[in-house]
């Protein structure tokens, strides 16, 4: 079986900053799934920024029309593509829209699905909305994580909290807001203070690995009074929180990467997350932030019920949840296996 993606081989397109999300947690499993000589990358950004849209496309068509693959995986990004070109192509492959935060950019999503044979959607009750409108084209297909880079290491543990991802407003002010009740929270990615660049896959997996507690912060709008307030006085703070469009949780990557990794993770609640780890037992939830420096310390002071869910949900996701086992059922969805 030949597979063709079409995605940006660097993050945002931009080579200095590392291979994309896409690339690690669909291409590269993907090859492993199907086969390394049997995946072709068309790293349709990079064509689009050197050449146009028109010769974008132009190239895209004659690749699929020479090279015949079996299916075609789209992580799109804005309208590079066109949309004549994408109802041609589907005579000589099967093509699917691979979505990674469809809840809200739902207008987009709409826009593209007709130009589709199949979408896929990471969300339990986005898909349950989509079959309930008599749309049958879709896939779930979470997130999972790559079996070949999030691993469990025999380490010790070098911090008690930690928190992977970029800076933003809300993030920076709920970090502020736990150093105010006494914990201090060790902070990596893009935009905190001094640390400018971003991570290596293989310096995150070792954070989840070395720390006992893994945070995971949720980048959308927060409804909380306290931020709400401290927002009115911060403009570009306000600005972001006046036009963001997330405003709907969802289970990410994130989940299943830090439990993969063997680490101990405390999460905002999404909803359906409960369907792919067992809330109190292979994941620790807070539901608001009031609770979060009270669940902080009871875990950091209990390290049987700690490692208990943390050996949970490296077992849950090692059995359900990796990226290659969603992928195959991907696949075998579109080939009607």
């Amino acid at each position: 079986m030949k597979i063709l993606t079409v995605m940006m081989k660097h993050d945002y397109g931009v080579e200095q900053r590392g291979y994309s999300y896409e690339y690690f947690n669909v291409h590269l499993p993907l090859c492993d799934v199907a086969g390394e000589n049997n995946v072709i990358l068309f790293d349709f950004f990079a064509e689009f920024n050197q050449n146009g849209k028109v010769k974008m496309n132009g190239k895209l068509k004659d690749l699929i029309k020479i090279e015949k693959p079996d299916i075609s995986i789209f992580c799109l990004f804005r309208d590079e593509f066109d949309e004549s070109v994408l109802d041609d192509i589907r005579s000589y492959t099967k093509t699917v829209a691979y979505f990674f935060d469809d809840p809200w950019r739902q207008d987009f999503v709409r826009h593209w699905i007709k130009h589709f044979n199949y979408f896929t959607t990471s969300d339990y009750y986005s898909l349950m909305n989509y079959y309930s409108e008599g749309i049958d084209n879709v896939i779930h297909c979470p997130f999972g994580f790559n079996e070949n880079i999030y691993k469990k290491f025999d380490v010790n543990k070098k911090y008690d909290i930690s928190f992977v991802g970029g800076q933003n407003g809300y993030r920076g002010w709920l970090i502020n807001l736990l150093k105010q009740n006494g914990i201090s929270v060790n902070v990596f990615g893009r935009g905190w203070g001094n640390n400018v660049r971003w991570l290596s896959q293989d310096e995150m997996v070792m954070i989840f690995n070395q720390s006992k507690i893994n945070l995971n912060l949720s980048n959308n709008f927060s409804k909380d009074y306290r931020f709400l307030l401290y927002s009115f006085s911060k403009p570009r703070e306000f600005i972001r929180v006046t036009r963001t469009k997330k405003y709907k949780e969802m289970v990410k990557g994130r989940h299943f990467e830090i439990n993969a990794c063997g680490g101990f993770q405390l999460s905002f609640f999404a909803p359906a997350l409960n369907l792919v780890y067992e809330i109190d037992k292979e994941i620790a939830v807070y539901e608001d932030i009031s609770s979060i420096a009270e669940h902080i310390k009871f875990f950091l002071k209990n390290e049987t019920i700690r490692n208990e869910i943390a050996l949970k949900g490296y077992k849950r996701s090692l059995n359900d949840h990796s990226a290659q086992r969603y992928l195959k059922n991907l696949i075998n969805t579109v080939v009607g296996l």
